[in-house]
This record gives C-alpha cells, structure tokens and sequence, in this order.
C-alpha cells in the first residue's frame, strides 16, 4: 500500500490523529513537507472527491476527510519557517461562493515554503472584502482558486475588482484549463496549474497591472446577463426536471443540487468564448447520475430542458442546440 492510499484509508475514517501518524512516519524517513503536500494529500484528496461521485463516500464522508487533510495542511504549514523575503504578501484565497478552499490551501502553502510571504484567505471571498484586504495590505498579487466552471463568471467580476487596484492576478483551479485560454479570457495576468507553477508565476510578474479592458464580444457579455439571472432559470429547470418537492431517489438529489452549478455553467462558457466548459459539466453529471442508477438518457434530457430554459438567450441557445444535436 503506498503511503497516499494508507492516507486515504485513515481520513475515510475521519482519523486526524491516525493522519498526523502517517505524516509523521514519512517526515522521519526524510520526506519534506512538500513532499507530503504533492505525493500524499494531493492525490488522497483527488481519490476523495472520486469515491463521492462514484457514489462510493457520502457527503459526510467527504467533508470530514477533507477536514482533517486541512488541518494536517495547518500543521505543516507551522513547521515551514518565516519568509526570507521581507516583501508584500501574496493573497490566496477561493473565488466567491466557492468552498472547495483545500486547493487553494496546497498553493498557500507552496508559497510560503518557497519563502514568500503569505496572506491566506481561505474560501468564499467576495469581490468587495477582497479589494478592501488588498488595499489593507497592498500585496504584490492575489491568487483565485476556482474548481468550478460555473464560478467563473464570479472569476472574470473579482479579477476586474483585483486589477481595478493595480493588483496583478494569478488564477488557478480545476475549473480552469492545462492550456490557460480561460484564464486569459476572463483577464487574468497568470495561470499557475498548480503551487509550483504558482510560485514562479508570483515571482515573474510585473509590479503591477492595468485595469480590465471590457468583455470582447456580445457573447461573453450574455454570459453575465445568464449568470445574473440564474436563480430563476435554476428554477424554471427545477420545475421541468423535478416538478414535486420530495424524492427517494438519490440521483434525483445529486440531479437538484446540480442544477444551480449546470445552468452557472453555460454562463462559464459564454464568457470564457469556450463550450468545453458545459461539455466537461454534463459529463461529469453523466458519470455522476450513471453511479446513482438513473434511467438511461437522463443527462440527454437534463441538456434538452436546459436549452428550452436558456432560449431567449441567443448565444445559450446556440450553444445547447450544438450538443442537442450532437447527443441526438
């Protein structure tokens, strides 16, 4: 058994003491704590969010192994010692109404084992208290962590905030893609797909940024419009897909707690100029509804409501009607 699947074995039981054991063990055979970061509780946290959409973990199982793997994060972070860079800090932090803040922590942490001095603002930060603490602090960048597509739009609104001060920004996150088209799209100086790309990002960028130019296109521009109005186009969908309230059926459930991200996610592809991010939302929820036994063709049908929902937006009807067509 390697020493990430011994990990993963022990937070499955919510195990914080058994975590700090098997860290330990592997700092005594001279592993660094980037080490662990990048071979231990990098990969065991990927093997968690697996296990859930497999419909192998539950919820519960999920939130309480990612718990302990931050506070495992906490307590490494304590043994790196002070930055030997006296300079402004880098400010990491998760976009708004994003929780999935054990990414953003691993790129923190890179950073201050890099030396460089850190200000960590975990998840769920608005754009409004993030441009208050960059101007209480005046850091040399911030970096956005965001792990879904239908948070990007959120994305393009805090770098737009972020670059309004000066401030260069660097984002990061599985909702991005390995190419950075995304990240250049929503106005981004830098992509860092991970802590260490991170760190030489951080360190090659200028000292500070011009504000955002505006959206390239009417389509970007309509994908805000769609992001404005998602409550209610969340809830038109619910009411084509899940018309009563109550259901025993956990793919039902998993299917309603989607929908808010799936119709967030045509907002990313429009104002990212990138139909790639629908694409990897519906096929993820494939996968995730095929492990929870719904009935064949029920994704195909997901994607047919959402384009009659969207359809007075015209470049979302586009969109959906290219992957109609293409599942029909």
């Amino acid at each position: 058994m390697s020493a990430a699947e011994e990990y993963l074995t022990v937070v499955s039981r919510g195990d914080r003491g058994g975590a700090l054991e098997v860290v330990r063990r592997l700092q005594a055979e001279g592993a660094s704590p980037l080490d662990v970061m990048n071979q231990v509780i990098a990969p065991a946290q990927s093997r968690v969010g697996e296990l859930w959409a497999r419909d192998t973990w539950s919820v519960a199982q999920e939130h309480a192994a990612t718990a302990v793997s931050e506070a495992v994060l906490g307590l490494l972070g304590a043994l790196v010692p002070p930055p030997s860079e006296h300079s402004a800090p880098v400010v990491v932090t998760c976009v708004e109404q994003e929780w999935h803040a054990l990414p953003a922590l691993l790129v923190a942490e890179h950073l201050r084992t890099a030396g460089l001095p850190v200000s960590y603002l975990g998840a769920n930060s608005s754009a409004e208290h993030l441009v208050r603490h960059v101007h209480e602090t005046a850091p040399r960048a911030v970096l956005l962590s965001c792990s879904l597509g239908a948070s990007l739009p959120r994305v393009r609104r805090q770098v737009e905030a972020v670059r309004a001060t000066g401030t260069p920004v660097v984002v990061g996150g599985a909702a991005f893609d390995t190419d950075g088209r995304r990240a250049a799209a929503l106005g981004a100086d830098a992509y860092a797909p991970d802590g260490a790309a991170a760190v030489l990002a951080v360190r090659a960028l200028p000292t500070a940024t011009l504000p955002m130019p505006t959206l390239p296109s009417a389509t970007a521009e309509e994908g805000l419009a769609v992001q404005a109005d998602r409550e209610e186009l969340t809830a038109r969908l619910r009411h084509r897909l899940l018309p009563t309230e109550e259901t025993a059926d956990p793919w039902q459930r998993v299917l309603g707690d989607h929908l808010p991200h799936l119709v967030g996610s045509v907002a990313g592809a429009l104002v990212t100029e990138d139909r790639t991010v629908l694409d990897e939302s519906l096929t993820w929820l494939a996968d995730v509804l095929e492990h929870r036994k719904a009935p064949p063709g029920a994704t195909e049908r997901v994607a047919v409501e959402l384009a009659g929902v969207v359809r007075e937006y015209p470049a979302a009807a586009r969109l959906l009607s290219v992957r109609t067509a293409a599942a029909g």
